[in-house]
């Protein structure tokens, strides 16, 4: 097995070896449901990894396939008996798929080349990053607080980065944003493997030419410095997957070279259910219907954030908060993390669909999260599956509620 891997992967192989003996956390794994494969859950995956570098086979498209087919939601990790970090494990094999240009799977490349030209995994126009911002909202230069907006609130639903600015605003904060100067978080990057990976395009002679080397490390540092510079001492997020970057990966990418993160850092959730606590938030309307509230997969069992969304939801007047059966640490993924939803769209609707289901079946009219991903992936699968239910984030609510939209 340690052929395959190198020192700086920090890989053991016999971790792998044990996931692979093993199938406790088959029938809780969003991509075995999906796909109904033995190939498609975290044992089965390094069991089909092991098959391959131990018989030296030649890596091909099902392998590649295969590992990339894992939303990194960790519900394996969660029902683990002894505690693999299958999610890591994934993602360095990942990574060495990358080095030796094997992957990423399909389309999921191109979010890396984006990133390289525009800063952006959407393509969008860098100079449109702050495009959002509207004329009765309020930022600074010079605000000891931060909102990191990025790349799909900024470009794909704006309404998330407007309703956080004007739920900040309302209590007074005026934050700084990086605008055009902001770039991608990285979680996609390091979700597919693309930590570094040469970028190429094909001339007009059709000879392929290096345009240069994508390198998660520089963005990171870029964003750091940047809030640094300004004198930015508190970050909020709006994003559960930035918020995961940021509490998991910067540091480790950052900490070596440079040392600490300057700044504190808390998702938007943490801070309502903050202003819950200390009496400082007077909803001015009600929500007399029934909700449901979903867990993100990077808010929730990646870095635990479980009780905050509820304390906002419950303190909102006439509310009826109900639980799925799968909830917090055993939520349902929605199907759009880890670069599932860029590489299996289809799958990740479907995903999406039966989440959504389930959320019915509480007798809940209105699904909330607190992730830009999962609401994006849960509005698709209302729009092309026809599912009857109302899909908002706490921000959302927050807007609406407090007459700021």
């Amino acid at each position: 097995m340690r052929r395959f891997f190198t020192s700086e992967l920090d890989v053991d192989p016999d971790q792998i070896v044990l996931c692979s003996n093993c199938s406790t956390c088959r029938w809780t794994c969003t991509s075995y449901e999906e796909f109904k494969s033995e190939a498609m859950f975290a044992g089965g995956r390094l069991r089909l990894l092991r098959s391959y570098v131990e018989k030296n086979l030649p890596v091909d498209e099902g392998f590649v396939r295969a590992v990339y087919a894992c939303s990194t939601c960790e519900q394996c990790v969660e029902r683990c008996p002894i505690h693999v970090p299958y999610v890591k494990i994934i993602e360095d094999v990942r990574k060495k798929l990358v080095e030796i240009g094997k992957g990423p799977y399909g389309k999921l490349g191109v979010m890396g080349d984006m990133a390289f030209k525009h800063n952006n995994v959407y393509g969008e126009n860098p100079q449109e990053r702050a495009s959002w911002v509207k004329p009765d909202t309020r930022i600074s230069d010079d605000s000891t607080w931060g909102y990191y907006v990025g790349c799909t609130a900024s470009y794909k639903r704006p309404e998330i980065a407007d309703a956080t600015l004007r739920m900040l605003n309302y209590f007074g904060i005026e934050p700084q944003i990086l605008g055009t100067e902001e770039k991608c978080c990285c979680s996609p990057l390091i979700r597919t493997g693309q930590v570094t990976r040469p970028i190429t395009e094909e001339s007009d002679v059709g000879e392929t030419e290096v345009l240069g080397t994508l390198e998660a490390e520089k963005f990171i540092v870029h964003n750091v410095e940047q809030m640094k510079s300004r004198g930015v001492e508190h970050v909020i997020f709006s994003c559960a997957g930035c918020y995961r970057t940021t509490t998991l990966d910067w540091p480790r990418f950052y900490r070596e070279r440079h040392g600490i993160l300057p700044f504190s850092t808390q998702h938007l959730t943490q801070f309502l259910a903050l202003k819950v606590k200390k009496g400082e938030l007077d909803w001015k309307g009600s929500y007399p219907e029934t909700v449901t509230y979903h867990d993100p997969c990077h808010l929730g069992r990646h870095v635990g954030i479980f009780e905050a969304p509820r304390q906002v939801l419950s303190s909102i007047p006439g509310i009826n908060v109900v639980e799925m059966e799968r909830n917090r640490h055993n939520s349902v993924c929605c199907g759009a993390g880890g670069g599932f939803k860029a590489g299996f769209g289809e799958n990740a609707i479907n995903v999406a669909e039966r989440r959504l289901h389930l959320a019915l079946e509480t007798g809940a009219t209105t699904i909330v999260s607190s992730c830009v991903f999962c609401k994006l992936n849960f509005l698709d699968a209302v729009k092309k599956r026809g599912v009857d239910i109302k899909v908002l984030n706490i921000e959302d609510l927050f807007i609406s509620l407090m007459g700021l939209g």
